[in-house]
């Protein structure tokens, strides 16, 4: 039984318990006469799990399909469907037919294949007496400290003594001991990767812990333990998702390092990963219980990714809002400094009579009325007047700093709308892609009537 679970433990994905229980059961009685091999004799207590495994291993309807049945269900393939592939009925069907196999009483045996082992396959080999005394304080159990110690005194097996004592003062909760004895027994150079994961387990301080994790992980690159121990320490959520991969890969059967698998990549947003990681973890599950809930933490999967895609739809769009107005005040900021720059080219000093003068060429044309728009054109203006005769005209103002400003009232302009009497000298310049007749030389401001 011990030898089964064990083969079974090593070497297959975790499947449903009462079928692990019926293999151990199976296999609990097998008969070896030298290279005969037979399967089937009941056991001291015949149980539904060993009936259902024995009808399908010794009935000859059924023969050679049991191992189709375990392959399908150690990869995951739900009962119904793992049952059907491999001989055609369904699990309820299967289990009338255990009722019957159960009231009937008569179990049958099998022979099975077998190759003969020989005294070639096992040689003896003589141990050193370094090694068999530690063989010995191992097995003292209750004078093993005491035989330890000596070793240590002795400066023999100094390494695994120190170890030794350290699983001794763990087993019985003295943690602070058995750290000082890892601790001991590392500085020591020991090879044992039981020792290093013991004493990184044990150790405060997480660079030393990790490293004490990745020497045992090297010492036996079987161990899944020193990966999923790397990953507690992990603050990097991928670092603690590669991790946890490896731990389980290595130990497919362990429910909480597929648990902690599906919670980091959900931590990550990889809905995908996790919805696989959970999967797994209900087949590593043993109870109903345990499987119940990964099966509800895999469907909650489809919520999770369409809530954290809505989020990210209402994310963007803020930021999207958020850049329309930082854009908007840029743009306002800038037009004040248009209107800024423009009323400075007008601006005299409070009090000074202003003398009109004008050294270049003489304006050309002349018009009068009412100023009803300026349009600030980056550093240009484009003034719109109504002249009294009823026309539009429209004058460039190329650059504010440079046009000559007389008459009373207000002079500042702002850019927009306007009400304001004016009269404009401007050379007749035409500019068709602006609309404008001609370039501003100078402003007259009147009163307003």
């Amino acid at each position: 039984r011990h030898l089964t679970r064990l083969l079974v433990e090593s070497n297959t994905a975790r499947m449903p318990a009462e079928w692990e229980r019926g293999l151990a059961d199976l296999f609990s009685t097998l008969e070896v006469d030298g290279v005969r091999v037979t399967l089937g004799q009941p056991p001291a207590e015949i149980g539904r799990d060993w009936a259902r495994a024995h009808m399908l291993a010794v009935r000859t309807e059924y023969y050679g399909r049991l191992r189709v049945i375990l392959g399908n269900l150690r990869n995951g393939v739900p009962p119904d469907a793992a049952y059907r592939n491999a001989v055609g009925k369904g699990p309820q069907e299967i289990e009338r037919e255990v009722d019957a196999y159960l009231a009937a009483k008569e179990f049958g045996t099998v022979r099975v294949s077998a190759r003969p082992l020989s005294e070639r396959d096992f040689r003896p080999r003589k141990v050193e007496p370094p090694a068999a005394r530690l063989a010995l304080a191992d097995l003292l159990l209750e004078d093993a400290p005491a035989a330890y110690e000596a070793m240590i005194r002795e400066e023999v097996n100094v390494a695994e003594a120190h170890e030794g004592l350290g699983l001794l003062a763990l087993g019985a909760g003295r943690r602070e001991e058995a750290h000082k004895h890892f601790a001991a027994a590392t500085a020591a150079k020991s090879n044992s990767a039981r020792c290093w994961l013991e004493y990184g387990k044990l150790e405060p301080d997480r660079a030393k812990a990790i490293a004490a994790l990745k020497k045992a992980a090297e010492l036996n690159s079987k161990l899944a333990e020193p990966h999923f121990e790397i990953a507690q320490r992990e603050s990097d959520p991928r670092q603690r998702a590669a991790a946890l991969e490896k731990a389980a890969e290595l130990a497919p059967r362990e429910l909480r390092y597929w648990q902690a698998l599906a919670e980091t990549w959900l931590e990550l947003k990889d809905f995908s990963s996790a919805a696989r990681a959970w999967t797994a973890a209900e087949q590593a599950a043993t109870s109903d219980a345990d499987r119940e809930r990964m099966r509800e933490a895999r469907a909650a999967i489809e919520r999770q990714r369409l809530d954290h895609e809505a989020a990210e739809r209402r994310r963007a769009a803020a930021e999207q809002e958020k850049e329309l107005e930082r854009l908007k005040q840029e743009a306002v900021a800038e037009l004040r400094a248009l209107e800024a720059r423009f009323n400075r080219g007008q601006q005299s000093t409070p009090g000074e009579t202003v003398v009109p003068w004008w050294d270049g060429p003489k304006p050309e044309a002349r018009v009068q009325g009412i100023l009803t728009q300026v349009d600030c054109l980056d550093k240009r203006a484009r003034l719109v007047i109504k002249s009294d005769d009823g026309k539009v005209v429209r004058l460039l103002v190329a650059d504010p700093a440079a046009i000559a400003v007389v008459g009373g009232g207000e002079r500042s302009l702002g850019c927009g709308p306007q009400q304001r009497r004016i009269t404009v000298e401007y050379f007749p310049k035409p500019d068709p892609k602006l609309g404008t007749a001609g370039e501003a030389a100078t402003l007259e401001f009147q009163a307003a009537r």
